[in-house]
């Protein structure tokens, strides 16, 4: 009877041909499917991948003996059969190797296509984003102040946007609609400092951010963020803590207190489920549309390419430990849960006026 090996003997397998040294963080110039590449070349590439997920991405150590059974299999199938190919073939036999892990960052590019988990949920159609093809886009409608987002960024534009909207037009509204359908995230700067303005203070979105701090997991942080302080954490092969959340409660004499009410899919992912995690614990904010994607465990992404096929993989260098258990994947449950084929910003928009009503026909005691 063949004997089947554990999970660390084909860790050990796996990473015996490469070293730190291996790792190429950024991306490559750029992709050539047709490269030739040798046997020894696959064997090497998938040791560095190894070595990618095994000692630089932060999700490893979380996930399940099953799942990294999993993905060892398949690495070492491919490992142990290796022969001369194209990168694109190359590719084309990594594809599943990650489609067992459950995180919707994580992935393998190469040649204009992407490729990740396969545990995603059916989508449901909850109506576009009100800023259509624009990245950020505002309005004022029957005293109801709107901001819609499409991407979190960083930059002066989407800045002095929510600075204009917050300074003149929140102030004018009796109600607010943030539409967050269609956002995959970005940069959470500015996104952060609005939560900030509308809860009136600083409001956490997890409970605790570990990282790494293997040699691998170094190498990746230091390129990607230099100045984000991963050097002065001392190297060690367990999870390391590396935040703590403390506030969970708007402060109401600052906060923007009448109702908020934010609309979601299953595209709001990353940066913009940061934003609508902080935003929940404000008291008059309704979520209305869809479950969110469910990609904020894992995070703040680090990329490198393997030597040979100079194919990209891209890692998460922070867990975050969420209040809300089971949140990859299934992503934040809304309070008012659309059918397919509603437009939730019309629902809101229902959810507003029918307040208002009712509040004008109560008499006054």
């Amino acid at each position: 009877m063949t004997k089947i090996p554990t999970v660390r003997e084909m860790e050990e397998l796996l990473l015996r041909d490469s070293t730190t040294d291996d790792l190429m963080p950024g991306m490559p110039d750029k992709d050539m499917p047709e490269k030739q590449i040798t046997a020894a070349d696959v064997k090497h590439d998938v040791s560095v991948l190894a070595r990618l997920l095994i000692r630089a991405y932060v999700g490893w150590p979380v996930h399940s003996q099953i799942i990294k059974r999993k993905v060892l299999k398949d690495l070492v199938d491919i490992y142990n059969n290796a022969h001369d190919m194209t990168a694109m073939e190359f590719f084309e036999q990594l594809k599943p190797v990650l489609s067992y892990i459950p995180d919707n960052h994580i992935s393998l590019r190469f040649n204009r296509q992407r490729v990740g988990t396969h545990r995603t949920r059916k989508a449901v159609n909850v109506g576009k984003n009100i800023a259509g093809d624009k990245q950020i886009a505002t309005q004022m409608k029957n005293g109801i102040a709107i901001i819609g987002f499409t991407r979190m960024l960083r930059n002066d534009d989407f800045a002095n946007t929510i600075l204009e909207f917050a300074k003149n037009t929140l102030p004018k509204s009796t109600a607010l609609i943030i539409d967050l359908r269609g956002n995959g995230g970005g940069n959470s700067f500015y996104s952060d400092k609005f939560s900030e303005h509308l809860c009136g203070t600083r409001i956490d979105s997890m409970k605790e951010v570990y990282i790494r701090a293997t040699p691998e997991a170094k190498k990746l942080q230091h390129a990607a963020q230099p100045n984000a302080g991963w050097k002065d954490v001392p190297e060690s092969e367990e999870l390391t803590l590396w935040k703590t959340g403390k506030n969970y409660t708007a402060n109401p004499e600052k906060a923007y207190m009448k109702p908020i009410y934010i609309l979601t899919d299953g595209q709001t992912g990353s940066s913009a489920e940061m934003f609508l995690l902080r935003m929940i614990h404000h008291p008059c904010v309704h979520v209305v549309g869809d479950n969110s994607a469910g990609m904020e465990e894992y995070g703040n992404m680090a990329n490198s390419f393997l030597p040979h096929s100079q194919i990209t993989v891209a890692v998460g260098m922070n867990y975050r430990k969420l209040l809300q258990e089971d949140f990859e994947l299934n992503g934040h449950d809304p309070d008012i849960k659309c059918p397919d084929g509603t437009d939730a910003f019309a629902v809101a928009m229902a959810q507003i006026e029918k307040a208002k009503t009712l509040q004008s026909q109560t008499p006054e005691r």
